[in-house]
């Protein structure tokens, strides 16, 4: 059935009018025949998955056809802003959605800055974008009416230029009454390390959404205005009130969020020889890259839409305003370490302006920065020779060279184009087959951030089990390095819904760290919270499920209690495993690479450490056990003839 028909069908089963108060409209839009069509979430499907996140799995259920490639047209793009997107502080995020063209799986990234919120404020909960364009389009959305423009006048032009061009040609103004997402050269040339923008640093990042965007010839979508009026009840200012106190008021936030951002996590995994260096070859680098140091260089902190943390450093390295990349945004601890110690690079102000040219080019520091490791560890041992790479020395810790292959990258030029197919580059030929023991990514997708889990046995878990490949924000039970939480195991019970062993590098029973993190992530993910400021996160004290419950009650009228929230993150874990299974993954692809089953941790208090099999293995059975997944880590028969009654065929 062509996506057309599809569409059609789907559209005919939805409601036309809104189902709850706030509730956004769906779009459809077609690019090839720049079409728009107008529905709604079925009332079950936000019941069952909430928005944001959550619904936008059930549009991509209903609508992908797994027989087609990721990069045909006829796979649609999908944006969704949460349920609670722009109404509660630290809630301005939003997730976009498809079959990744780099890992092969589901791709699913989460972004904040304006452009979710300002959808939400527009009258608009999700996107689905699909069919190619005839000419390159930007899409401009006024007050929720949909514009057709021309493109091609935006072609070749960056991240920095385009914000620039932009707000000119409409006559408007960043974060007062304009908001984008949108690609860089590097997503014209379909590369599949290039992230979708929605601001001057955030964007969607993983999976190559900057690829799919491409391949349906949409430089930008463009978000004019804020009309929408929310009636709400009026008790949710009062919890606004509440959650933003409890959010100030929180150590993590207070002591580390707004004052230096992600950054403050590159120390403790330092110290703990948990920091992937060389490609995970070494787990510990220098103290230069500490936050503190990167203080004198960052001359205040920026924030997403109404968000009262402001947990992004802005950074100037000199002053100069005619270095283009001497100042801008971050960088956040993954860019610190996948540009850092992942590349023997040891010089901060390097790491600085490597951090600015990723974002200006548009393009996923985690993946980015990890295929550059994985092609200069294959050149280490001699896998690849200068030969292969044009004549580039790929020796460690050359900020230059790396420097000259972001650009390559981006544009597909020489050895960039090896670099821009990321974890495909075996499958495409242009590595032998021996090159995959050294790479370092779960289902496709490269690790997205740089601490090495051979320790932290739940951390391990969560990257193995992830439905979008090897990536950390979907489940990290990060409080395994509280010591106040593993000194006190009955809080720590109660945070995890059982035992959970205090000892990092066990097994036992961390399996339920994992699941209640997922289910957490998940829910904040579908009403639009960031996860920084989500509990189990970073911290126990941060809002959670019970702070969620009562601001849906008083937003929506929609009612859940704890555990029926609880149920939303798993039926979104289950659709999303659905979708993969549908794409060919099985519990084979729960897995780790090579290198943290075979090589021991080298240094500190946990040297020797490694992922031991046998275990592994039982702990993922006692993971598939208490998600409700059978023996092919898909929801079992009962579960998901009940997933599948609210999807429709």
């Amino acid at each position: 059935m062509a996506l057309q028909d599809r569409v059609a069908k789907l559209i005919a089963e939805l409601p036309k009018v809104e189902q709850f108060p706030t509730q956004g409209v769906t779009l459809f839009i077609d690019l090839e025949r720049q079409e728009v069509k107008r529905a709604y979430t079925p009332r079950a499907v936000v019941q069952t998955l909430l928005a944001g996140r959550g619904a936008n799995m059930f549009y991509l259920y209903r609508l992908l056809d797994e027989q087609l490639e990721p990069l045909d047209p006829d796979v649609p793009l999908i944006f969704g802003s949460g349920v609670l997107t722009g109404i509660v502080p630290s809630a301005a995020r939003g997730n976009a959605t498809s079959w990744s063209p780099e890992s092969g799986v589901l791709m699913d990234g989460s972004a904040g800055d304006y452009f979710p919120s300002f959808l939400k404020m527009n009258g608009i909960d999700h996107l689905v974008l699909y069919g190619r364009s005839v000419e390159w389009t930007v899409i401009r959305v006024t007050g929720g009416q949909i514009e057709f423009l021309e493109g091609r006048p935006y072609l070749g032009l960056d991240n920095d230029d385009l914000r620039t061009r932009i707000a000119v040609d409409m006559h408007g103004t960043w974060a007062r009454d304009l908001a984008m997402a949108s690609i860089t050269t590097a997503g014209e040339n379909l590369v599949l390390t290039s992230a979708i923008m929605t601001g001057p640093k955030a964007c969607f990042a993983r999976g190559g959404p900057g690829a799919k965007m491409g391949s349906l010839r949409l430089k930008a979508v463009v978000l004019q205005g804020q009309t929408h009026d929310f009636d709400t009840a009026q008790p949710y200012k009062g919890y606004n009130k509440a959650i933003a106190t409890k959010l100030l008021r929180t150590s993590v936030v207070k002591n580390a969020l707004r004052t230096m951002g992600t950054p403050f996590l590159y120390r403790p995994s330092r110290i703990l020889g948990a920091m992937g260096t060389k490609n995970n070859q070494e787990t510990t680098w220098t103290d230069r890259l500490d936050a503190e140091n990167i203080t004198p260089y960052r001359p205040g902190m920026a924030g997403c839409f109404r968000c009262p943390v402001n947990c992004r450093p802005l950074n100037d390295l000199h002053g100069d305003p005619d270095d283009k990349y001497g100042r801008g945004d971050g960088p956040e601890y993954v860019t610190l370490g996948k540009f850092g110690p992942n590349l023997g690079i040891d010089r901060l102000e390097s790491v600085i302006r490597l951090n600015n040219i990723c974002n200006d080019l548009g393009l996923d520091t985690a993946s980015a920065g990890s295929m550059i490791a994985w092609s200069m560890e294959l050149f280490q041992r001699g896998i690849i020779t200068i030969k292969d790479t044009g004549g580039i020395d790929l020796t460690w810790g050359q900020a230059d060279v790396v420097e000259q292959l972001l650009f390559m990258m981006a544009r597909r030029e020489g050895f960039g184009n090896v670099l821009a197919d990321s974890t495909r580059a075996v499958e495409r030929g242009h590595f032998p087959p021996e090159a995959l023991q050294y790479r370092m990514a779960v289902k496709g997708l490269m690790q997205s951030d740089p601490h090495d889990a051979r320790i932290l046995k739940a951390f391990a878990l969560g990257l193995a089990v992830s439905t979008r490949g090897m990536d950390h924000l979907r489940n990290r039970a990060t409080l395994e390095i509280n010591a106040r939480i593993n000194d006190d195991p009955a809080f720590k019970a109660e945070l995890y819904g059982g035992p959970v062993s205090a000892a990092p590098n066990h097994y036992e029973n961390k399996e339920r760290a994992v699941r209640a993190c997922e289910n957490v992530y998940a829910v904040g993910d579908a009403v639009g919270m960031c996860r920084f400021t989500t509990k189990l996160f970073n911290s126990p004290s941060l809002p959670g499920l019970e702070e969620f419950s009562g601001q849906i009650a008083n937003v929506t009228g929609l009612n859940f209690d704890v555990e029926g929230l609880d149920q939303v993150g798993l039926n979104i874990m289950g659709v999303e495993r659905m979708i993969n299974a549908r794409l060919g993954v099985r519990r084979c692809d729960d897995t780790l690479p090579d290198r943290w089953f075979n090589e021991e941790i080298g240094v500190g208090a946990y040297k020797t450490e490694k992922i031991d099999r046998h275990e592994f293995d039982q702990l993922l059975s006692r993971f598939y056990e208490i998600s409700h997944l059978n023996t092919d880590g898909v929801p079992i028969d009962e579960w998901r003839r009940e997933l599948e009654s609210v999807l429709g065929a």
